[in-house]
């Protein structure tokens, strides 16, 4: 089966991750673009031979020939498109954070009861080969009982790039928690199988809203949770998840980057550098695969689309869902409004920002 794929949005995420990664595959070919800015549309429409290309987004909804709808939009505009596009009975991407309100992600829920068309809010962290390789270790009780777990985003990409102006606005979605912290908040939820329960939050705004700011929550199963976000540093994504039976690090930069400590293991010690050097020689070879692929992080876009096709092939529900959109969307919104009052707020208090 052929399918054909559409994009609303053609900004840095379709443009330099998810049509690079869907060239890779052989069942896919996207077949539209549209953007409000024809000049970006047709830049990218050129870069990657895609025909069709339209100012107003509709056209796509119209298109009896499309299949998918891909929304990489500003997220101000995910609620509207997102509702349209399930009402024009195709399936669904939606790039992630989901909404602004819970109002609207609780619609659009409610909305996606009403079609047998799957829809994927895009957690492409979930696809990481290292996360997934950590989720089997803890499936598998690797850990024993979890104890805690340990989270740090920080970005430089304000020093690199300059951002579009939606993203110097928290009501708009910008600021490190709508944009790095909610990966996280997801990942918490997909390799714990819990729900947040209770999130407290300091951020620091000087500049831009959100530019660093530090988490601690507490997930439903008991679990202790504690984050730093930043998006004016330089750049690191690691996740650390300690248990009965040791520790795991989960370093999503590093293609060696899967480390797992033994409770008894004495950290410093002269076997446990041999024990790194060895996993880095056995590791290398697949690094410098991966690497020639682009790296990791831009494999998430390739095994993630590779995951959705397989759902919408197999009628198999998706696990990305937009529930799983909507509880992460809740966390970001809890630890705002924790960070703006003095006081750890319950995740069922709030409802948008």
């Amino acid at each position: 089966m052929k399918f054909k794929v559409a994009f609303i949005g053609c900004g840095r995420a379709t443009e330099n991750l998810h049509l690079p990664a869907l060239q890779k595959i052989d069942n896919v070919e996207v077949v539209a673009l549209a953007d409000t800015n024809s000049k970006q549309m047709n830049a990218v429409a050129g870069k990657f031979n895609i025909k069709n290309c339209y100012e107003d987004y509709r056209a796509i909804l119209t298109d009896p020939s499309v299949d998918i709808v891909a929304v990489c939009v500003p997220v101000r505009h995910h609620f509207s498109i997102a509702m349209a596009v399930i009402e024009s009975g195709k399936h669904l991407l939606v790039e992630k954070p989901l909404t602004l309100t819970l109002d609207e992600a609780d619609t659009l829920v409610r909305a996606a009861e009403s079609t047998d068309k799957k829809i994927m809010v895009g957690f492409n962290l979930r696809h990481h080969r290292l996360i997934q390789e950590a989720k089997k270790m803890l499936d598998n009780g690797d850990l024993g009982e979890i104890e805690s777990i340990r989270s740090q985003w920080t970005s430089a990409i304000r020093y690199k790039q300059q951002l579009p102006d939606w993203r110097n606005s928290r009501e708009q979605g910008g600021g490190a928690l709508f944009e790095i912290g909610v990966h996280h908040f997801d990942l918490w939820r997909y390799l714990l199988k819990s729900d947040i329960a209770e999130i407290s939050a300091h951020s620091k705004s000087q500049n831009y809203p959100d530019e660093t700011v530090t988490v601690t929550a507490k997930m439903e199963n008991g679990v202790v949770a504690s984050a730093m976000f930043s998006e004016i540093a330089s750049d690191h994504n690691e996740l650390e998840i300690c248990g009965s039976k040791g520790r795991l690090r989960i370093s999503l930069f590093q293609f060696d980057g899967l480390e797992f400590f033994p409770i008894m293991d004495a950290p410093g010690g002269i076997d446990k550098k041999v024990k790194e050097l060895i996993n880095f020689a056995k590791q290398l070879p697949t690094g410098i695969a991966i690497a020639r692929q682009g790296g990791d992080f831009l494999n998430t876009y390739y095994h993630e689309w590779q995951y959705f096709l397989q759902c919408i092939e197999n009628n198999e529900a998706v696990e990305s869902s937009l529930t799983a959109g909507r509880q992460a969307l809740e966390a970001v919104l809890s630890a705002i409004a924790s960070a703006d009052s003095p006081k750890a707020v319950n995740s069922t208090e709030v409802t948008s920002v």
